[in-house]
């Protein structure tokens, strides 16, 4: 009798360590094809070198899409988690009748294809200056990660005891030292959540960037496109396999993080 649970988890544990290894397989098979020393991309390469390595970083084209990149999701990152906040708070705070219409108006972009976002983005281009199109694919980017922002966020303030905030305004707390010293610390975790989800959304979208590219400005997503379009080199597997070991850190860092401050002494 007491078997069958242990055999059970064993087969389960199997069947989803057999799942996750195959899921991994096609991201491992970056890594041989980016040491590859020839122009065409193989997944056993006859000789192994640092070419494309060399290609990479010594080429601007690559280092500006990084640079584009990082500049629109770092601004997206900023729109979504600030309004997705104040929309959290106020799907969580407010008593309005109208509460259910801005759930509906907050969540919208993700429920309409992404194609649409692009497309809007792209119309509001023609009325703005020529060189402001990387503030529109920001925008479109933060339309994007703005519903799980919100989402994330929400899920942090309702864990917050309003008998807290209560107590803090009754002791004579002003709105902006309630938020700072209150809300924010118990919040931070949400928040940060949703601010490195939004950036990651924003850094990995695709078509917005698409729409509004232009000679001069070019996101990574787009270069890649671009690349496996035109190239099909193995520079893209070095670009793969570089995000890869850069999202690889910023896990084992957040986990360090989080490790710590459960340590913490209290």
């Amino acid at each position: 009798m007491k078997t069958r649970p242990s055999l059970s988890r064993s087969v389960l544990s199997v069947y989803a360590y057999g799942l996750i290894i195959l899921m991994l397989i096609p991201m491992a098979a970056l890594v041989p094809i980016s040491f590859g020393d020839s122009a065409t991309m193989s997944a056993l390469p006859e000789h192994y070198s640092l070419r494309w390595y060399r290609e990479v970083l010594g080429g601007s084209q690559w280092r500006e899409s990084f640079s584009w990149s990082l500049v629109t999701a770092g601004l997206a990152t900023l729109i979504s988690t600030a309004i997705g906040y104040l929309g959290a708070y106020l799907l969580v705070h407010s008593t309005s009748k109208m509460k259910g219409v801005l759930e509906i108006i907050l969540l919208m972009p993700v429920m309409v294809p992404t194609v649409i976002v692009a497309f809007s983005t792209y119309i509001l281009s023609n009325w703005m200056p020529a060189d402001s199109n990387w503030l529109l694919i920001a925008v479109g980017q933060a339309l994007l990660g703005l519903p799980i922002a919100t989402l994330i966020i929400a899920a942090g303030l309702r864990d917050i005891d309003v008998s807290i905030i209560r107590a803090a305004v009754s002791l004579g707390g002003q709105r902006h030292q309630v938020f700072l010293w209150i809300i924010l610390p118990m919040a931070r975790h949400g928040i940060l959540s949703a601010a490195a989800l939004s950036f990651l959304i924003a850094f990995d979208e695709l078509l917005v960037a698409v729409f509004l590219t232009k000679p001069g400005l070019e996101t990574l997503p787009v270069r890649i496109y671009d690349a496996v379009t035109y190239e099909l080199t193995p520079a893209i597997a070095v670009v793969s396999v570089f995000l890869m070991a850069l999202i690889a850190l910023a896990l084992i860092v957040g986990n360090c993080l989080k490790s710590r401050g459960t340590n913490a002494p209290h």
